[in-house]
């Protein structure tokens, strides 16, 4: 048991530091490598750890930190199985598409941001009728929008730039929606969108999206396979930050 314990946390800790390498450490990436290690700890201490449980302090304080790790787990994999569901495609026959910005490294696209605009490409492709806004400003390390990015992106791959809306003012996904929700009710387009953003962060954009009045579907982009598992770990704390911010509005 001790022995498995222990390659189970090795291996938990090399599955959320391997990503490393390709992107930015991220709370996703620390939860995970915090898991492993308290799971370590636990395994190498367990002597240590049964005296201290036959103790009445022990006992008690066992018991609570066992108790509040229950119910943050159930938590935890209760909203990661909403994520998971929700990246699931969903779009069918949408005439508003919109593609969610993502990081440009001076005037080159992220792996991201590329798999994000074929997934709109592909649909707008089957979909003569539809047409995208591209939601992204501009960050003080981008030498042009997320938009104007995305722009270059799909008509380089064969959309029609009349079919394509730029709105560069957002820098969040609420921003996102609510920029997008602005340039639909001008131009009176349709309401019922197909939501083009990486699988993992496409929960948290549909909830945004149905806040600002929009009928979402998804459009999913996957993620790199090596990435995955920390970016759904990561969207788990976007949702509950989201949520804690929107009661502490009320």
């Amino acid at each position: 048991m001790k022995s498995a314990l222990i390659i189970f946390a090795v291996l938990i800790i090399g599955i959320y530091i391997s990503p490393l390498y390709k992107s930015k450490i991220n709370i996703g990436n620390i939860f995970g490598i915090l898991l492993g290690t308290v799971m370590l700890l636990l395994a190498t201490f367990q002597n240590e750890i049964e005296l201290f449980y036959k103790t009445q302090i022990g006992k008690i304080i066992i018991i609570v930190i066992s108790t509040i790790a229950t119910v943050f787990f159930i938590l935890f994999f209760t909203t990661l199985f909403r994520i998971i569901k929700a990246s699931k495609y969903s779009a069918k026959s949408e005439n508003t598409v919109i593609v969610l910005g993502c990081r440009v490294k001076g005037s080159v696209p992220s792996k991201a941001l590329v798999k994000r605009c074929l997934a709109a490409k592909d649909y707008m492709t089957k979909n003569k009728n539809a047409v995208a806004i591209l939601s992204g400003g501009q960050g003080d390390d981008e030498d042009i929008s997320e938009a104007e990015c995305m722009e270059q992106i799909l008509t380089s791959n064969g959309i029609e730039k009349e079919r394509l809306i730029k709105e560069e003012k957002s820098t969040s996904t609420y921003e996102n929606m609510l920029f997008s929700k602005q340039i639909v009710d001008e131009l009176k387009l349709s309401n019922n969108t197909a939501i083009a953003t990486s699988e993992y962060h496409m929960l948290r954009a549909k909830m945004y999206a149905q806040k600002i009045g929009f009928v979402p579907s998804s459009l999913p982009a996957k993620s790199i396979p090596i990435l995955r598992v920390a970016y759904f770990t990561r969207e788990v704390f976007g949702i509950w930050y989201m949520k804690i911010k929107e009661a502490l509005q009320k």
